[in-house]
């Protein structure tokens, strides 16, 4: 529905001469980021697909698709970065916190894979 609106409101403005060709390319446009191997100190599940970075700067958050179910990720992070100081269960949501909470990950179920979160509080 959002995606229906918007080309409407891309068509009518180009139509009506406000929007440049340039302008219009541009919001059409689907770019995927290339993901990192790891976000500040963090790693990425390998294969990390659809990475989205929310912000570079602490706090800073980031979000991408793995091939993997939530189990796998989880065992992937604790081998990484060993047994996470909390771990809760949240509305069918893996959270893992590591350093007194200032480095947390979000593992949520995504079709056939996991969505993956990362929020970095601080660099201590």
């Amino acid at each position: 529905m959002k995606l229906i609106f918007k080309v409407s409101i891309l068509l009518i403005m180009a139509s009506s001469g406000l929007l440049q060709a340039q302008d219009l390319q541009t919001e059409t446009d689907v770019s995927i980021q290339t993901c990192p191997d790891v976000f500040y100190t963090l790693p990425l599940y390998p294969n990390a697909k659809f990475c989205q970075l929310f912000a570079e700067e602490l706090p800073a958050s980031m979000s991408y698709f793995a091939i993997s179910d939530q189990q796998t990720a989880k065992a992937f992070y604790i081998e990484k970065l060993g047994q996470a100081e909390d771990e809760k269960m949240l509305k069918g949501r893996i959270v893992l916190q590591y350093s007194n909470g200032q480095k947390v990950v979000v593992i949520s179920k995504d079709g056939q894979g996991s969505q993956i979160d990362i929020l970095i509080k601080s660099a201590g």
